[in-house]
């Protein structure tokens, strides 16, 4: 039996009918179908999604996928394999990109993005004996990591949700079946993302101490070093793996957000594109949970995990903490402990809040609270839900209009050839941005445009200067003399600094937000296209002369 159909096997309620319990069987099942029909529909309406990183990921995998028969693409990149824990999309894009368009592979990998987290959430509360409060995960299906476009993470969270939803099924009873899946598993989170084989360890590990709480006195060191051992073998190859790559000698200074700001990122993991919406989303997220536990209307503090998972109190322990207890708890320690940013990635912290987001749905199993109450709850969920995959849908959808610009103004971009990208940023144009259209920016301001020069390459086989090539993230190197155009920008440059900027080796400059001010200087750059949100330049003078 699979973990998601695992609330089959719970006790039947005295008093329930056996039809009462087919269609309420049927019901859950169509409700699930539903849920994730609707968190699709966004992907069906536009082309090349508002995800801040997406297009940039979507290039590389392009290029991976042509190389080395694509001469100039070569003329470019050369692919650098290897042992990177951040490889989900380099490993399956380029691949798909073989035999499907470019665009429709790139949105089935933000289609697994969305809905492996769901579905491993899912998965793992009906492996504590939960069920119909899992489908609130749908509030953050698009999380802000998601809508950053950090899809390998998302991937590795759904894999690890999966993953330990299969442990809490057969740990107990098939060891042997749990363990040689968490060995292919733990090796298989590694490639895809290091944060999601940390998730999967705090997730088994959490599981593992609610066992060691409820073992007799003298079970106990017996027990842990068994579990312990077992553990370690899970994760020895992956810790090998890290010994050996990229990113293990990596330095770098830890940052850390005050404390204030940290905390607060619990509500904007639930950001989309309408802040009072947001933070509703959040704290209906956060204030249901707590008050069944405040009022203990809940299965026994995650009791039904335990014993779905074959653990059973031991004498004089009582019920007390289950799997998922542990686990958030390890969760919380771990996002306060953990900096901001560290060894050049970001949002540290904020990837285990999203961790912490996914738990709210997929750890807790409600029991015992008033029918109204349930029904209210069940009405709120739906109505946020659908308001907000209403608002994001709608969103995505006028993302065309940018894109329609953008693609007229790249028409005259030749393959070989090379665009510098420059944007106006926030500060050069307040009321511009002020009044912004919704699509470009996420509610708490967070901008998810500037990286749509990324179709210069995709669509145009032209350089741009904003490749990821991290040799400790990304499988891919920029060649010469290509690399050094790329060092002369560094990053993507505003109006002013392209307005003076050193564009010498580029064949046009693409300016992005270009209705927010006028033209580039006329003796430097002289406009060929202009459309709406995006414009064309030919270059003049190169080297900053007026």
């Amino acid at each position: 039996m699979t973990s998601l159909g695992a609330a089959a096997a719970r006790p039947v309620p005295s008093g329930s009918r056996p039809g009462d319990l087919v269609w309420a069987d049927r019901a859950w099942w169509v409700a699930l179908t539903g849920l994730c029909g609707v968190l699709l529909v966004p992907m069906l309406v536009v082309d090349v999604p508002p995800l801040l990183d997406y297009p940039n990921h979507l290039a590389r995998a392009f290029v991976l996928a042509s190389l080395p028969q694509d001469t100039i693409l070569a003329r470019f990149y050369a692919p650098h394999w290897s042992i990177i824990p951040n490889l989900a999309f380099d490993l399956v894009a380029p691949k798909l990109i073989h035999w499907l368009p470019v665009h429709v592979a790139g949105r089935l990998l933000i289609a697994a993005a969305v809905l492996l987290p769901v579905l491993g959430a899912v998965a793992y509360n009906t492996g504590l004996g939960g069920r119909w409060w899992s489908l609130g995960v749908g509030l953050v299906a698009y999380n802000n990591c998601l809508l950053l476009g950090f899809l390998n993470f998302a991937i590795s969270l759904g894999l690890a949700l999966l993953l330990a939803a299969a442990w809490l099924r057969w740990r107990e009873d098939k060891p042997w079946r749990a363990v040689t899946l968490a060995i292919i598993g733990a090796l298989a989170l590694f490639a895809c993302h290091l944060m999601g084989l940390v998730f999967f360890g705090l997730l088994i590990g959490g599981a593992d101490l609610s066992r060691l709480y409820r073992a007799g006195r003298g079970d106990i060191l017996r027990t842990a070093v068994a579990r312990g051992m077992v553990l370690v073998l899970i994760f020895a190859a992956p810790a090998a793996l890290y010994a050996i790559s990229a990113l293990q000698p990596l330095g770098g200074d830890a940052a850390f957000l005050p404390f204030g700001e940290k905390l607060f990122q619990l509500a904007t993991i639930f950001v989309n594109y309408a802040w009072p919406l947001d933070m509703t989303a959040a704290g209906i997220a956060f204030a249901v949970p707590l008050m069944c536990v405040l009022r203990r209307w809940v299965n026994g503090s995650d009791t039904a995990g335990a014993k779905v998972s074959g653990v059973q109190p031991a004498e004089g322990r009582g019920d007390g903490p289950g799997p998922a207890a542990f686990a958030t708890t390890l969760l919380l320690i771990a996002f306060l402990a953990a900096p901001h940013a560290w060894k050049g990635t970001y949002l540290l912290d904020t990837r285990f809040a999203v961790m912490l987001g996914l738990m709210l749905f997929a750890g807790f199993v409600p029991s015992a609270e008033p029918p109204a109450l349930r029904h209210v709850v069940a009405v709120m969920l739906v109505s946020l839900f659908v308001a907000r995959m209403a608002l994001l849908t709608m969103v995505w959808a006028d993302h065309r209009i940018d894109l329609a610009d953008l693609r007229r103004v790249l028409q005259p971009v030749q393959p070989g050839q090379a665009v510098f990208v420059a944007e106006v940023g926030i500060q050069e144009g307040p009321a511009y941005w002020k009044a912004n259209p919704h699509w470009r920016a996420l509610s708490d301001g967070t901008r998810v445009d500037e990286h749509l020069g990324a179709l210069a390459l995709i669509e145009h086989r032209a350089y741009w200067p904003f490749q990821f090539d991290n040799p400790s993230q990304q499988p891919i190197e920029t060649r010469e003399p290509y690399r050094a155009l790329a060092e002369q920008v560094d990053h993507i440059p505003s109006w002013t600094e392209a307005a003076i900027a050193d564009v010498c080796g580029f064949d046009y400059v693409l300016l992005m937000e270009a209705d927010a001010l006028p033209d580039l200087p006329a003796g430097r750059f002289r406009l060929l296209v202009r459309s709406g949100f995006a414009a064309l330049y030919s270059i003049v003078h190169c080297n900053g002369e007026s």
